[in-house]
């Protein structure tokens, strides 16, 4: 390509407000070692185009964020002949926000001649680079400019400030609901939303933000309840407003944690929102300790009453429950409400601010069952060597009745041991027919024993509930019973904790 004459008027840059050059950087690990780049940066800033550092995003202007196409992106690529005359040649590119080539030129040092081959002329790259830059005559005119980048469409509402406190005012809310705006850091812009209920869903509406691309009125994500209360499944949409699905979860009644991704590192963090309206009261902390002992238990109603063993509980002076799921841990603590010691059931209910309640339980309890029924359980044995994490064994009912022909258990032969007490003992549609309690012990009968365990029958943990004066109607079918077993235990999970006593 012909080199163009020097003193041009070239205008094909006056479209652009910005200009990036692409960092030279060779495989031996060195940077712009022939300072390429730098006389780049320093020859367009001096004919007064700002160059933007593509690894410094967080300090671009804002108009450069939300419009890429204001934008030129330049490549440079060194050349050395092998004819002396052609010393210190290099080939620039440069190229709009659609990755479409604008300039493709070659160009060479003011003093080509060199006396040492391929040594003399590395430095001469530079030289070529200022040399073309610096014979541009540049001014920034936008309307040269037609290019557009497309962002996705985000719903748009006709709700205002004053229309969502309207309807704050006058409605009975889900904890989620409310105006909110950003805690704002060196990563999260100001955004100011309110979140309402549309049908089945919440959805957060843009009220205010200092991004231009985002109007008011505008949907900034879609919310849906989880199985926990004050948990939500979150489609965030970005600052380009590309949609991000992830969760949030209301650490108190005046503070959202949203979990988002840094856009240029990848990373994931944590964003907080703050309540303004309506007004809102304190939380309550709960300080942890080292336990004495520790279980398994699960849910029996949707306001936290759950069910274990009677064995794990004996001697607490405080009970703590941990339950886990897709959205992280979350620990509670417990009081006991009743407690049957002669047939090893217990009763407890999670007394803690923090909880606020499930959405339903996707299990029924069921009073029968046959012999050669496949069962499993999901607990928490031995967490202090195997781990916090919820385990999985199964089996059969190998008899309807326990040692010396005791009528209130089963004996099964999933596999127990040492803090699986307590835990649910589900059978094939994903329905409580049992509490996990014990194993036969090798030492006590002189022989070695495997998989003969046992678990109290699920009608003596109802003979217990029903004694409650205002117990909620127990669920009695499974939302799970079509499902093979992995698909169940997705589910189930969710509804099994951890129990440490203190």
């Amino acid at each position: 390509m012909t080199p163009a004459s020097f003193g041009q008027n070239d205008s094909f840059l006056n479209g652009f407000k910005y200009a990036i050059v692409s960092p030279l950087k060779y495989t031996d690990g060195s940077r712009d070692a022939y300072g390429m780049e730098t006389k780049a940066i320093s020859s367009l800033s001096g004919i007064g185009m700002q160059c933007l550092n593509p690894e410094d995003i967080d300090n671009w202007p804002e108009d450069a964020l939300v419009e890429p196409c204001l934008i030129a992106y330049v490549q440079i690529f060194e050349g050395v002949s092998p004819n002396v005359l052609t010393c210190g040649s290099v080939r620039i590119v440069i190229k709009n926000c659609k990755n479409e080539i604008i300039k493709d030129e070659q160009r060479r040092s003011r003093n080509a001649m060199c006396n040492y081959p391929y040594s003399c002329c590395y430095y001469k790259w530079a030289d070529a680079v200022e040399r073309y830059f610096k014979s541009l005559k540049y001014n920034y005119n936008p309307s040269l400019n037609k290019l557009k980048t497309e962002y996705p469409e985000v719903e748009m509402t006709t709700e205002t400030e004053e229309s969502i406190k309207a309807y704050l005012t006058s409605n009975k809310l889900d904890m989620i609901e409310g105006i909110y705006k950003s805690y704002q850091t060196e990563k999260i812009p100001y955004y100011k939303f309110g979140i309402i209920r549309r049908g089945d869903k919440f959805k957060a509406i843009i009220i205010e933000s200092e991004y231009k691309l985002w109007k008011p009125g505008e949907v900034k994500a879609i919310i849906e309840q989880s199985s926990m209360k004050g948990f939500y499944s979150i489609r965030w949409y970005m600052g380009n407003k590309t949609p991000y699905e992830t969760f949030g979860n209301m650490e108190n009644e005046a503070l959202l944690t949203i979990e988002l991704e840094d856009q240029k590192t990848g990373e994931k963090r944590q964003d907080k929102f703050i309540k303004l309206f309506p007004s809102t009261t304190g939380e309550i902390t709960y300080k942890k300790d080292n336990p004495k002992a520790s279980g398994s238990g699960f849910f029996l109603t949707t306001d936290g009453i759950i069910a274990t063993n009677a064995h794990v509980v004996e001697g607490a002076a405080n009970i703590e429950l941990t339950v886990s799921n897709d959205l992280g841990n979350f620990t509670y603590k417990a009081k006991l409400l009743l407690k049957d010691s002669q047939n090893d059931v217990a009763l407890l209910q999670i007394d803690d601010d923090s909880f606020k309640g499930l959405t339903s339980i996707p299990y029924g309890i069921i009073e029968n069952s046959d012999v050669g029924s496949m069962v499993f359980t999901i607990g928490f044995p031995l967490n202090d060597v195997m781990g916090n994490n919820y385990k999985v064994s199964d089996g059969i009912i190998s008899s309807l009745s326990g040692i010396a022909d005791d009528m209130r258990y089963y004996q099964i032969s999933v596999p127990l041991q040492p803090g699986n007490s307590g835990g649910p003992l589900f059978n094939e549609e994903g329905n409580v027919i049992g509490i996990t309690s014990s194993r036969l012990n090798s030492e006590a009968v002189g022989v070695q024993i495997e998989n003969v365990n046992y678990a109290i029958k699920s009608s003596y943990l109802l003979s217990l509930y029903n004694m409650l004066p205002n117990g909620a109607k127990y669920t009695t079918t499974s939302q799970v019973a079509s499902q093979e077993l992995k698909e169940q235990v997705k589910v189930l999970k969710n509804y099994v904790c951890l129990i440490k006593i203190f």
